[in-house]
């Protein structure tokens, strides 16, 4: 290895860290590296040499020169769109009678429809040319061709047994025909036909090529890494009214446009299109000329961004407090249906619980007649989830997808017996939930080599993604020189790292319960991390992401913890060996008929003996704040502990009120008088479209500021221009610490509430 590192070093007059990054990607001789590091056109395959490419373009220009009608049929993701707008211009600009048509995810579901097929014919479509989609179309596509129509399919989807006989199939995985890039995108195979189509090569296309690309995850190798690069200079200079308005409302600076804007802004924006309504207006943001047209779009793609990223919280949460409800500790795979789930946004809610929970999860949304679930699955690396759902196709109504997503409908009755066979299929797999992918880490470096300059060398490498990951490092010769947490809600840790002569900040976002551990014992993480920048008043700085941290604490006792969190509160529950413990005397009070009369009881704190010893401490209930779950810890010995927690009014799924619900409730408790809180509360909850349990803490902590007076049940405002911060109120700080608590009690996975109740411990 050290020695094609050296080899290349001289070669290209690079440094040996560069040499290093390009080798271990594989690229160990001249000219791949030039290839690598400076796509040129030479990079652009021949378009012909696409399966089918002559016959596609001679039946396009026979329509064209025939003035025959041309329906471009796309999909509603930002590939699809991009698809759909880089064949739809083209054709315009070959003076083409063309129109296009976005299936609605919704009515028509993904793909083919026959439906759809039979309405465009009727409206005098003559020729149907697919992109991003199109290879599952057999049975349109006969339909098609029995009625005089033509189709002409791109695709870059997964072939089927049996292809479409249709007039071409341009595919650059087609078995008839090896293509040099087998991984195109949807947007690069409609890019490619519009190439032969305009006998050139059409560089006011790459920016959506380049969106296309990276929105889905395509690897960026080869000629999909040429078209991203110059679709990301294009993206710079584009001219397209529609895209400059979508970045000047998410506050994008054109001109630092990266892989990881499209990534993370538009693509985003663009799929939630489709998501929430219908995608055709993607492709008229795509190419309208308009400037008011464009800004109109634009503002209702963000409206319908920001309304994408509402549902996924909510929806998020409910598939949360489900899980947690029906102890999803006996099974690998995550499998949870509810009602009035947005379709739209299950896979991304999906994404949300690998990510929270660690398992391949199933989300699914009972139709309205309460008949069948539809949904959506995502997995992790170690576990082949269509693999595992194919076998049982027996159980469904519709199923697609590929190792890491899908997608499915079935009847509501089965879903059980679909977690059984999957929780089967994850031991047949010998999932194992606790080995994670390990991180690939390039090098070690000293903090005092790291420099804007070092930075600028490894971002030759880019644009980043799929197949080219941004290189990961760990850091050495450095000393801890302050850490602290940051946001509002304290969940971010930042790190200042002092070599012997430069300091460099390390930042870890969202690490949850492990904040204050991580302050504490800063000088003990192990950590790996990928290199950014942060402007700041016109200041670059060089930062660190951390991408994957360690900090092993020394374990002050060894337990055995039993952890019947997501267990339904049974009587047989309370029937336990061991000392019992209550936080709250109003839980026990409710639960009291249903123990044993010789059981082992304490309720409350300063109920606990002096140095109390019991052999099994079971918590029943969920404590109001980590402060108290942390004082029971320390002060009562035990060698096991059962964990029940049940959380008598859990506010996980309500939350704290927005600043525009106590607005709301101020405004109106301010502008009536005597409300009758005993007998006209529900509607009050009703008209203010506020749950009744939020509502009732809301006036409390309204009561204790003094903006309302209470007298007999009837409430009326009270006015005031003092300036009082809610927070401060009693009932507000102890409803937030209830939901610290529920948060990192309820929602951890086993492994991780263990490690919770080891650092609290040796607090």
């Amino acid at each position: 290895m050290e020695e094609k590192e050296l080899k290349l070093q001289k070669q290209m007059g690079i440094s040996k860290l560069l040499a290093r990054l390009l080798v271990k990607r594989n690229i160990s001789n001249s000219d791949a590296a030039n290839k690598f590091l400076n796509p040129s056109e030479d990079n652009i395959c021949d378009p012909y040499l696409l399966h089918d490419m002559d016959k596609a373009v001679e039946r396009i220009q026979n329509a064209v020169m025939n003035n025959q009608m041309i329906t471009v049929y796309g999909d509603y993701d930002a590939d699809g769109l991009t698809s759909t707008a880089v064949m739809y211009e083209t054709l315009e600009q070959l003076g083409a009678s063309v129109n296009y048509y976005i299936p609605d995810r919704f009515v028509d579901g993904y793909g083919p429809n026959i439906d759809v097929y039979k309405k465009l014919i009727s409206a005098g479509t003559e020729l149907i040319i697919t992109v991003d989609n199109g290879v599952s179309g057999y049975e349109e596509v006969a339909y098609a061709q029995s009625k005089g129509v033509d189709v002409v399919i791109t695709d870059h989807h997964e072939l089927p047994d049996k292809l479409p006989e249709a007039a071409a199939i341009v595919h650059p995985r087609h078995p008839n025909k090896k293509y040099p890039c087998p991984d195109l995108a949807g947007v690069g195979v409609a890019f490619k036909v519009a190439s032969a189509l305009l006998e050139d090569i059409p560089q006011e296309l790459l920016d959506l090529v380049a969106i296309g690309t990276v929105a889905d995850l395509m690897p960026l190798l080869g000629e999909n890494r040429a078209l991203v690069k110059f679709g990301i200079i294009a993206l710079r200079n584009t001219q397209r009214l529609g895209l400059l308005t979508l970045l000047d409302n998410a506050k994008i600076n054109v001109a630092d446009i990266s892989e990881e804007t499209i990534g993370f802004a538009l693509a985003p924006r663009l799929n939630s299109l489709g998501r929430i309504q219908n995608g055709n207006t993607g492709v008229e943001l795509l190419t309208t000329l308009d400037d008011d047209r464009a800004k109109q779009l634009a503002d209702k793609v963000e409206e319908l961004n920001a309304k994408r990223k509402e549902l996924v919280t909510t929806i998020t949460e409910q598939a949360l407090q489900k899980l947690a409800e029906e102890n999803p500790n006996k099974h690998l795979i995550n499998v949870v249906a509810g009602e009035n789930w947005h379709e739209g946004v299950l896979g991304i809610v999906a994404s949300h619980l690998v990510e929270r929970t660690g398992k391949p999860s199933l989300v699914l949304s009972v139709s309205e007649d309460g008949e069948t679930v539809k949904g959506s699955g995502r997995s992790i690396e170690s576990f082949q989830l269509f693999d595992a759902i194919n076998v049982h196709r027996d159980l469904l109504i519709s199923f697609g997808g590929h190792h890491m997503a899908c997608g499915l409908a079935l009847e509501k009755s089965k879903v059980v017996e679909l977690q059984r066979v999957l929780d089967v299929e994850a031991k047949n797999q010998q999932l194992d939930l606790d080995k994670k992918t390990p991180l690939e880490v390039e090098q070690t470096i000293e903090i005092d080599d790291l420099s804007l300059d070092f930075f600028e060398e490894i971002k030759q490498l880019a644009p980043f993604g799929v197949a080219n990951p941004k290189p990961i490092f760990s850091f050495s010769n450095y000393k801890v020189q302050k850490s602290i947490l940051m946001g509002q809600d304290k969940n971010h840790f930042k790190m200042t790292l002092k070599g012997r002569q430069e300091a460099i900040d390390a930042i870890a976002f969202s690490i949850g319960e492990n904040g204050q551990q991580l302050v504490n014992n800063a000088d003990e993480i192990e950590f790996v991390g990928e290199l950014s920048t942060n402007v700041w008043r016109g200041q670059t700085k060089l930062q660190i992401m951390i991408k994957d941290f360690c900090l092993d604490i020394a374990e002050t006792t060894k337990i055995r913890v039993n952890d019947l969190r997501h267990s339904k509160l049974t009587p047989n529950l309370l029937r336990t060996d061991g000392e019992f413990f209550f936080f709250d005397a109003t839980v026990y009070r409710k639960l009291a008929n249903y123990f044993k009369r010789d059981a082992r009881i304490i309720v409350g704190l300063d109920k606990l003996p002096e140095q109390a010893k019991v052999n099994n401490l079971i918590i029943v209930d969920c404590p109001p704040n980590l402060e108290s779950f942390s004082t029971l810890l320390n002060k009562v010995e035990f060698e096991e502990i059962t964990t029940i927690l049940y959380p008598y009014k859990p506010i996980l799924l309500t939350g704290m009120p927005t600043k525009e619900e106590l607005g709301k409730v101020y405004r109106f408790a301010v502008s009536h008088k005597n409300i009758d809180l005993k007998n006209d509360l529900n509607k009050l909850a009703d008209y203010l479209k506020i749950k009744k349990d939020l509502l009732i803490f809301m006036l409390q902590v309204f009561f204790e500021v003094g903006f309302v007076k209470i007298d007999n049940g009837l409430m009326a405002g009270s006015s005031s221009s003092r300036r009082i911060n809610l927070k401060d109120a009693p009932s507000y700080r102890a409803r937030q610490r209830l939901l610290e608590a529920e948060n990192v009690l309820l929602t951890s996975k086993t492994v991780e509430f263990e490690k919770i109740i080891s650092q609290f411990i040796t607090v």
